[in-house]
């Protein structure tokens, strides 16, 4: 009796377990479910583990710092996220023996901004105060951050949904428990906010930078491209986007003959703001980035949707640097402008993101997309420029907010009914350059699942802040194209008309030509635009 009980004691201690049991499999939350480089992360695992177990993320075999008894008499497993990382949802998985267990971890990623300790962004529901929020955050060890002198929180604008609330920062009360990671500060937020934010998913952020990506150089071998020629058009059709809006969340649009700015735009970035102001500078040249987007949705010249209106949102700074902050704020403008126009259709053009979700703009985004119906806003987002540096970090490479939609899409597993599944109206577009007379997909253009369709986007010729023409190359460009042939859809549809998802389906279904590139799907979605068959 004294032996076996030994034995028994030993293999407790060794983590083993009952050897004669059936496997053990399951899913497994992280925690904290979100983290940053070299931050540690605990699983719990429904068996005792011992010495054979393996962890991996995204494939990638994790070094487990150490395991720790688990209340629910399993073990936690604690590991570190390593520091060459995507940001971005990665597959969880671990093994020991014929037990396994599967989950899903957000990194956090290369746009977190870098400062002495991290703050988060939070968004408040409407009739919350200020003073109820701090009060409740100094229970938990937290603290507002000013976001400017004497503010603590800024209104969003919008008369319903997520962008009724304002925006709030985030960070640890210094008095409080010890430095927190940037995963763990969310957990401690959410913690203790719980009710007052807009929902669960309202809390992000770890702000505050995100951006587009740098634009990549060209191909020395690509042409360049006339938008307008290239983007086939049905012969005959009289659609120009005639009394659309195309917000331009971006870092300004220069006020340029041919383009028809709307009365109303925004800057959050700017002191003082002017939203027709572009200063986006390329090797010492003013080139604009938010301007050559905007000619392409809407110019009369060498815009798809000449007769669509430009509502300048400016988000993004000179450097191309877009506080997490400052994007919120300039989607929600364009959401706010939608409900105090209900009589102008609207959408929403984002050549910006970065490998790290927000959950803030996740919810937003559904809001203007599923949760208005036919007077929702479809969204086109750039599916990033990074592809071909891929390899320089492990795990999978997304792009957000692109990678919250595309036509198989994105889904993010994390606790129990909690997840993040497609959002279906939102456009993820890729970019093909000109490749003396054939087109093919760009090498820097993202690829994955959530790719929609591809477009011009390398060599493309547009307009500078000062008017003159210069070829741009990125993702960032080939999205206002499409920008404006969803405008000319949508003026088309007017009587009848459609929700974001229908217009999308309707869309990829007749305004696409897979047949005109060879690369597979992940690279080209249903194809290149093609508005042969369009109204």
């Amino acid at each position: 009796m004294q032996k076996r009980t030994l034995v028994l004691l030993l293999m407790g201690l060794l983590g083993c377990g009952p050897t004669d049991g059936p496997p053990v499999s399951g899913t497994v939350y992280p925690f904290p479910r979100r983290a940053t480089w070299n931050e540690e992360v605990r699983v719990s695992l429904p068996w005792r583990a011992g010495s054979s177990l393996s962890a991996r993320l995204a494939g990638v075999p994790l070094e487990i710092l150490r395991l720790e008894p688990d209340p629910a008499g399993g073990s936690g497993v604690v590991f570190k996220v390593p520091d060459n990382f995507w940001g971005g949802p990665q597959a969880l998985e671990l093994r020991e023996g014929e037990n396994q267990a599967s989950g899903s971890l957000t990194v956090l990623g290369q746009t977190v901004f870098e400062q002495p300790e991290p703050e988060a962004l939070a968004l408040i529901r409407p009739g919350v105060s200020d003073v109820h929020f701090a009060q409740t955050l100094a229970g938990a060890g937290l603290r507002l951050v000013p976001i400017a002198p004497g503010v603590n929180s800024v209104s969003l604008g919008g008369a319903s949904g997520p962008c009724a609330g304002r925006l709030a920062r985030v960070a640890r009360d210094p008095a409080g428990p010890a430095p927190l990671a940037a995963g763990a500060l969310l957990e401690h937020l959410e913690r203790a906010a719980g009710g007052l934010v807009v929902d669960l998913d309202g809390v992000l952020g770890i702000d505050p930078i995100t951006g587009y990506d740098v634009d990549p150089g060209p191909d020395p071998s690509t042409r360049p491209i006339n938008a307008r020629s290239a983007v086939k058009l049905r012969p005959g059709s009289n659609f120009t986007g005639a009394g659309i809006t195309i917000a331009v969340v971006d870092t300004g649009v220069k006020n340029l003959s041919g383009l028809t700015l709307k009365s109303g735009g925004a800057d959050f970035v700017g002191t003082p703001p002017n939203p027709l102001q572009d200063e986006y500078t390329q090797g010492g040249v003013v080139v604009g980035h938010g301007t050559a987007a905007a000619v392409l949705a809407a110019h009369a010249t060498y815009g798809i949707a000449p007769g669509a209106g430009i509502l300048p949102i400016k988000s993004c700074d000179k450097d191309g640097k877009c506080r997490l902050e400052a994007v919120i704020r300039g989607i929600c403008h364009a959401v706010a402008y939608a409900e105090q126009h209900p009589q102008e259709r609207l959408v929403l053009s984002l050549s910006l993101g970065s490998d790290t979700p927000s959950e803030i703009v996740y919810i937003i985004l559904k809001d203007a997309l599923m949760r208005r119906k036919a007077n929702g806003i479809p969204v086109v987002a750039a599916a990033g420029n990074q592809w071909a540096l891929r390899s320089s970090k492990r795990g999978v490479l997304h792009h957000f907010p692109a990678s919250f939609g595309g036509n198989r899409g994105l889904s993010v597993r994390r606790e129990p009914e909690r997840s993040m599944t497609v959002l279906k109206g939102l456009f993820s577009v890729g970019a093909v350059g000109d490749y003396s007379g054939t087109f093919r997909v760009s090498a820097f253009s993202g690829q994955g699942d959530f790719v929609d369709l591809v477009a011009p986007g390398e060599r493309v010729l547009s307009l500078s802040p000062a008017g003159s023409e210069l070829g741009y190359t990125g993702t960032s460009f080939a999205a206002p194209i499409v920008s404006g042939a969803v405008a000319i859809i949508q003026q088309a549809s007017a009587w009848v008309p459609l929700t974001p998802e229908a217009l999308e389906a309707a869309f990829l279904a007749n305004l696409t030509d897979p047949a005109a590139l060879s690369e597979p799907e992940e690279a080209r979605g249903q194809g290149l635009l093609d508005m042969t068959r369009g109204p």
